[in-house]
C-alpha cells in the first residue's frame, strides 16, 4: 500500500508542475504576434556628443518577406520629438527570416532636460497583431552634463554686508578650484579674501580657520549644503546668481552667512 500511495503522489506532482508550466507559456495561433523585447522601461543619458538607444521588437514567427511595424508616441509622453529626442524612423522592420528588428531613438543634448522627460512608445495594431503584454515602451531621457571647473581663477567679490564696509569692497584675489568628486569642487576661501586675508582675518579669525566652500556643478547650476563659517551656516544668497556661463567659463557664486549676515557675490574668471 505504501508503494501505491507514493506513486500516486509523484504522478499528481508531475501533473501539477506540468499545468503550472503551461500557464506560463504564451500560446498564440494564427498571425504572428509582436511585442517589445526585454525590459520595457529604461533610461538614456545624453552627453554633449549625443547618444542613441536601440529598442528591440520581437515577432513570434518567421516570414519569407521583410515586415514593418509602426510605432506612435503616446499622448502622455513628456518628451517632445525634435526637442529632446528624434526617431530615426517611426517603424521597426524585421528582415526576412528573422524574429526581431530594432528601432533607434536619438537623444538631443540641447533640448534634453537634466531632470528627465519620458518618452512612451506604443505599438500600432493596424498592421500587426499586438501581444497583450510589452506593447508599450518607456524611455526616460536625461541630459548628461559634463563638468570641468578645476583650475585657477581671478575672483572679484562685491560685498552686500560685512563689519568693515565701505572699506574692503570690492576685493579681488587669485584662487584655485579643486575637484573633489565628479561635479563636486572646493575653493579655499568662499568669502573672496574677507575671511582669509582681509579685516576678518585680522580681527576675528586665527590662521587655522577653515573657510572652504564645497559646491556642486550640475548642468551649470551651482549649489551646496551643509557649509558653515565660524558663526553659522553659509547658504546661497536669496535671489542671487549661482551658475556657470557655458560660453565663457565664468562662475558666479552668491553667498550668505546666517550667523551675522555677511554676504557677497563672487565672480570667478578663468585665468
Amino acid at each position: 500500500m505504501k508503494k501505491i500511495f507514493y506513486l500516486s503522489v509523484i504522478l499528481l506532482s508531475m501533473v501539477l508542475v506540468s499545468c503550472d508550466e503551461d500557464d506560463n507559456v504564451h500560446q498564440y495561433t494564427g498571425n504572428s504576434i509582436v511585442y517589445f523585447d526585454g525590459a520595457t522601461t529604461s533610461s538614456l543619458l545624453v552627453p554633449t556628443a549625443g547618444a542613441t538607444k536601440e529598442v528591440v521588437l520581437v515577432a513570434t514567427s518567421l516570414s519569407d518577406a521583410a515586415r514593418s511595424f509602426s510605432v506612435s508616441v503616446d499622448a502622455e509622453s513628456t518628451a517632445q520629438e525634435g526637442v529632446d529626442f528624434n526617431l530615426v524612423t517611426n517603424s521597426i522592420t524585421i528582415a526576412a527570416g528573422e524574429y526581431s528588428g530594432t528601432l533607434v531613438i536619438e537623444g538631443l543634448y540641447d533640448g534634453a532636460d537634466p531632470d528627465g522627460t519620458r518618452l512612451i512608445l506604443n505599438l500600432d495594431s493596424e498592421n500587426a497583431e499586438v501581444a497583450g503584454f510589452s506593447n508599450s515602451y518607456n524611455l526616460d531621457i536625461f541630459k548628461q552634463c559634463e563638468s570641468d571647473l578645476s583650475g585657477s581663477y581671478s575672483v572679484t567679490t562685491t560685498y552686500g554686508y560685512h563689519d568693515f564696509l565701505p572699506d574692503y569692497n570690492p576685493n579681488t584675489i587669485d584662487a584655485d578650484i579643486t575637484e573633489v568628486d565628479a561635479g563636486v569642487y572646493s575653493v579655499s576661501d568662499f568669502s573672496g579674501g574677507l575671511y582669509s586675508e582681509g579685516p576678518y582675518a585680522d580681527e576675528y579669525l586665527t590662521d587655522t580657520a577653515d573657510n572652504t566652500l564645497v559646491f556642486t556643478d550640475f548642468c551649470g547650476n551651482i549649489s551646496w549644503e551643509g557649509q558653515t563659517d565660524p558663526w553659522g551656516d553659509i547658504i546661497p544668497l536669496d535671489g542671487g546668481t549661482n551658475s556657470v556661463d557655458e560660453e565663457t567659463g565664468v562662475i558666479t557664486i552668491s553667498w550668505y552667512c546666517t550667523g551675522y549676515g555677511e554676504n557677497g557675490v563672487s565672480v570667478y574668471t578663468p585665468q
